[in-house]
């Protein structure tokens, strides 16, 4: 991450820039204004030099003035003898003029400048640091609202830098929480409907079990009445048991716990297995099963899929009448392999198709003992191969289920 793309460092990068340009100009400004004092100072002593010489002794003002613009002087060595003689040196302050003044007034502005610009670079990092320390306030404040699941707040920045990046990340986490969070509140109370509508459908057949057990309790009862009553029980069992499991399947296909194993295996003999469990009652109503078109290979979890296609199957039986016929067609393409499952039976009123993968939904023309699962089972089985289902009918004349496994 680059730093450099943070505004507020720039401009604190900027600033300090600024102050230094700023300290700069002021030294050589300082610096001018004392070469042009030494100057002066030099200037009013030279002239008072010309003035004396040229008044007590044999020399021209011109003289005077050239001698004093030479850059050397062959007479050096004997000129600070003479005044070595008048104990006076260049560096006694009664021969070349005081300078302290210049020189205190020197230091003291160099002193003052750099006092000044340390000061000016500490509020210009106190400040930038300041901010820093508020926008990270800020950030750990949202953090722990959006701990107590308050998702209601914007920390959008369209600003650069490592802050700003920070904050648009923690503003897509809290977009991803309030979605989950959304997702949890609706998958509780997807839950608590399951719950009530398992409650339900057990309930039913417990309430049948109990009043046979209570009848059965009679000694007036015959021997085949006693039977009778067995029977409704066993069969009360039996679909209790198959309630149980189903529902044990549609738990862990919603917890996404099921590890499908890809197989591979001909369409029509992947069918030809599909249809297996439901032949005896296809027989009972002597109904035929038409198997066409492609015979592909297919790649997918045969004993869960082969579950869904039962469901599926079963369902356009049961809903069929005697002597009809259940048809399965094959069509293979570059993109996808399609089964389409019909029957030529009742068919579905328009009202149900939009529900009828939905979970312990009747249909209005489903049978008492129909539950409403086998078709949300089928669904989510088929769905969670990356596959798609979808329906079609008409009344009295028929209902296609088209599933498709794209490759």
């Amino acid at each position: 991450m680059n730093n450099m793309k943070d505004r507020r460092l720039r401009r604190t990068l900027i600033q300090m820039i600024a102050v230094m340009c700023a300290a700069i100009a002021a030294v050589f400004f300082v610096a001018h204004y004392a070469t042009v004092k030494i100057q002066q100072q030099n200037a009013q002593r030279n002239a008072q030099i010309v003035a004396v010489v040229s008044e007590k002794y044999d020399l021209s003002q011109e003289e005077v003035i050239e001698l004093l613009q030479q850059d050397s002087f062959e007479l050096s060595e004997q000129g600070e003898e003479i005044l070595a003689m008048y104990g006076m040196d260049y560096n006694d302050n009664s021969l070349i003029g005081s300078y302290k003044q210049i020189e205190f007034m020197l230091i003291s502005v160099f002193l003052v400048l750099i006092v000044l610009f340390c000061i000016a670079l500490f509020l210009l990092n106190y400040w930038y640091l300041l901010g820093l320390d508020h926008a990270i306030g800020n950030i750990s404040e949202y953090i722990n609202r959006l701990l107590n699941k308050d998702y209601d707040l914007d920390i959008i920045d369209n600003d650069e830098g490592s802050l700003s990046s920070l904050k648009n990340d923690i503003y897509k986490v809290t977009v991803m929480m309030k979605e989950q969070n959304e997702v949890l509140k609706q998958d509780k109370m997807y839950l608590a409907n399951n719950l009530a509508d398992i409650s339900h459908q057990l309930k039913t057949p417990l309430t049948s079990m109990l009043i046979m057990s209570d009848l059965l309790e009679n000694d007036d009862l015959s021997l085949e009445e006693r039977r009778k009553f067995l029977g409704v029980i066993k069969s009360q069992l039996h679909r209790i048991e198959w309630l149980v499991s189903s529902l044990l399947k549609m738990a862990k296909l919603d917890a996404k716990t099921i590890v499908f194993k890809k197989e591979r295996i001909r369409a029509h003999q992947f069918l030809n297995k599909a249809i297996e469990p439901i032949l005896m009652l296809m027989e009972e109503k002597q109904q035929q099963f038409i198997i066409e078109g492609d015979n592909p290979i297919m790649c997918f979890d045969i004993n869960w899929t082969s579950e869904a296609f039962v469901n599926i199957l079963k369902n356009c039986s049961e809903h069929t009448q005697a002597g009809g016929t259940l048809r399965a067609e094959v069509f293979d393409t570059a993109m996808y392999t399609e089964f389409i499952l019909s029957d030529n039976g009742e068919g579905i009123d328009a009202k149900d198709l939009p529900f009828i993968f939905e979970r312990f939904y009747r249909a209005s023309k489903s049978n008492s003992d129909s539950v409403g699962i086998g078709l949300a089972m089928a669904y989510s089985i088929i769905t969670s191969q990356e596959g798609t289902i979808s329906v079609r009918s008409k009344l009295n004349e028929g209902t296609a289920f088209s599933v498709r496994f794209f490759k």
